[in-house]
């Protein structure tokens, strides 16, 4: 069990694959193998500080994206990571499909919980995820060590503007 954890702290495509879980339209709760694009994609963000990706829809970038940021906030101590959408419903569908994989972690990889709701997690570790929709008070004075942006093409161009102003310093 130990060994297997020091794998996974070190190796977010073993973690995922080995232990997470997606649900399928065809048969409910499956393991989630990760095709060899998801791959390529961890990698490249796991190894650099800024990445943007364009990507077409439909492609699992954000159930991938849920996945790493499970695997973020369980293997490293008080970070905080943000998920942002164009709406609030939006980022809040991306935390809960990163609590669906939690929960079917085995118990031994789980962290403590402090606090779980629909747009917030704590472990007990310190690490935490909140979400909020792309307004431009959406992250403004907080400071993260991950931010996820989902669905950036499609923020209204009427907040687009104060939202990159806003989220600016959180990413300089």
């Amino acid at each position: 069990v130990s060994q297997s954890r020091y794998v996974c702290r070190d190796d977010p495509i073993y973690f995922i694959e080995t232990y997470c879980q997606i649900v399928s339209l065809d048969k409910g709760l499956i393991p989630f193998k990760l095709y060899d694009r998801q791959k390529e994609k961890l990698k490249v963000i796991h190894d650099n500080r800024k990445v943007i990706l364009m990507e077409g829809r439909q492609q699992g970038k954000t159930t991938t994206s849920a996945a790493y940021i499970l695997w973020y906030t369980l293997f490293q101590d008080s970070k905080t990571v943000a998920i942002l959408a164009n709406k609030a419903t939006a980022a809040r569908e991306v935390l809960s499909r990163y609590q669906l994989m939690y929960e079917g972690l085995p118990m031994w990889l789980q962290q403590g919980v402090t606090t779980w709701n629909k747009g917030d997690i704590e472990l007990e570790n310190g690490s935490k995820v909140f979400t909020a929709a792309t307004a431009a008070s959406g992250i403004r004075g907080k400071s993260v060590n991950l931010l996820y942006v989902d669905e950036t093409a499609i923020i209204p161009n009427t907040v687009a503007e104060e939202f990159f102003t806003s989220v600016y310093p959180t990413i300089s």
